[in-house]
């Protein structure tokens, strides 16, 4: 069983660096996800504070800092219209621009000198703080059409008169020049670029192998330490909800197949029915009214996990100073997630229950007890067991409104302020972590299916 064992978890660790490759790579290609200027701007007003060079080391800091100065992965096809990565320390404005122009032109030099061209204006204005030039200069971002971008330039350079001459006569023969030489059919071609171990891919994967997660934009601490404050109180709300969950799923499902619970069936199985369709956020506040509200009983805190101000590596204490804040959150996950499992239990006991072995059981004369819990759960175990192990991400998905409504300092609650903050080193984080729990939970039912089924540990070994 332990060769068996330890094949399942070699077979898991590509699985999990699969997952985590591609929870990187969408990270960092959805728009807008990385982007430096609006991450920026979100701790000040990037372009109306400090001077140019200020703003211009800030960036090119950032972009060091979260490695965005390096290419994506170690190779890249690309159209032979964009050279590499010839804007790496552009702002993001005009690394779009470039892009766009390069598949539209196909001469990325030319391109280059334009955008260069539109930077430096910008800059100069900024400098100046002419702001009603700065509206004609953005202009120019939209339109890539040659005629269009031509009478664009001519107007803008109208408007502005005297304003850095030599800048907007620069600004002229650059576009002249790339509507001249222009190249579309370049946007066809392919290219590949290999750009080695000096890729963000490489630096993300080699600091993730020394269980470095980077740091948070919000407040540039470690993720790993974010995670590890948060996962303590999702640990303890999502191992008791699961463990009574079961528990009284299990009981539950048992009674039903008893001939004593049957008559109890037209009223246990709609009545499971109809809670299942309760909202998770409406059964919490509907909880939280009931329960922990002064107009009504006031039995539970109302939100968070109190201050714990007694010595850290006392778990017991810890744990049972944090329990009455977690009895309402464990009831709401039991109640919503009671209905679904209960029912699974009773349909796959219920099948079991006619086959031939167990009718041969009942005409040997066991006592009902026996044959459901040592014959009918016995034989039930393998379905069940993968019941649970794919029940984890639907706690997930609770705990995450369950931690918002209730105020809990968890993984769910997290994940939320991340997501509103912008904070994408601590969402890619936790993406893993339930990615890792998913795999691990697999792993504990291959476990648990060598034991249920002697015929799996005599195959394992």
């Amino acid at each position: 069983m332990f060769f068996f064992l330890l094949k399942r978890l070699l077979l898991a660790l590509p699985s999990l660096w699969l997952i985590a490759t591609l929870i990187f790579l969408l990270s960092r290609l959805l728009p807008g996800t990385f982007g430096a200027e609006n991450i920026l701007k979100e701790s000040g007003d990037f372009y109306s504070t400090g001077t140019a060079a200020a703003r211009k080391a800030a960036y090119a800091s950032f972009l060091h800092k979260t490695y965005q100065d390096l290419p994506l992965f170690y190779f890249s096809i690309q159209a032979a219209a964009e050279a590499g990565t010839p804007a790496a320390n552009l702002p993001e404005q005009e690394r779009k621009l470039l892009k766009k122009l390069s598949w539209h032109y196909g001469n990325e030099e030319a391109v280059a000198a334009y955008v260069n061209c539109i930077k430096e204006l910008r800059q100069e204005l900024h400098i100046r703080d002419n702001a009603g030039h700065l509206a004609n200069i953005e202009k120019l971002y939209t339109v890539t059409e040659p005629e269009a971008l031509l009478a664009t330039v001519k107007e803008t350079v109208s408007n502005m008169g005297n304003t850095a001459p030599s800048l907007t006569s620069k600004l002229q023969t650059s576009a002249a020049t790339l509507v001249r030489r222009q190249q579309p059919y370049r946007a066809f071609l392919p290219a590949i670029y290999w750009h080695g171990t000096q890729n963000q891919y490489h630096q993300w994967l080699t600091k993730l192998l020394q269980g470095n997660l980077g740091n948070s934009f919000r407040d540039n601490r470690s993720v790993f330490t974010i995670l590890k404050e948060a996962i303590q109180a999702t640990i303890l709300l999502l191992l008791a909800s699961m463990l009574l969950t079961t528990l009284l799923a299990l009981e539950l499902g048992i009674f039903l197949q008893k001939q004593s619970g049957r008559r109890w069936r037209r009223i246990i199985l709609p009545f499971l029915f109809f809670t299942d369709r309760i909202p998770v956020f409406l059964l919490a506040l509907l909880l939280l009214l009931l329960f922990a509200s002064p107009d009504y009983f006031q039995l539970f805190p109302v939100y968070g996990l109190g201050y714990y101000t007694g010595a850290e590596e006392n778990l017991l204490q810890r744990i049972l100073f944090m329990a009455p804040y977690l009895v309402l959150p464990i009831i709401c996950l039991v109640f919503v997630n009671l209905p679904y499992l209960t029912n699974q239990f009773y349909r796959t006991m219920a099948d079991i229950s006619h086959t031939e072995y167990i009718k041969t059981a009942k005409a040997k004369g066991l006592a009902e007890g026996t044959i459901i819990r040592r014959h009918i759960l016995r034989n039930a175990l393998l379905p069940i067991i993968t019941l649970l192990s794919d029940f984890i991400p639907a706690l997930v998905a609770g705990a995450v409104v369950i931690e918002t409504v209730f105020a809990i300092p968890g993984m769910g609650s997290l994940l939320v302020q991340a997501v509103q903050a912008r904070d994408y080193p601590v969402m890619v984080g936790i993406v893993l972590v339930v990615a890792l729990a998913k795999i691990i939970s697999h792993l504990v039912a291959d476990f648990f299916y060598t034991l249920a089924d002697p015929r799996l540990r005599l195959t394992a070994s």
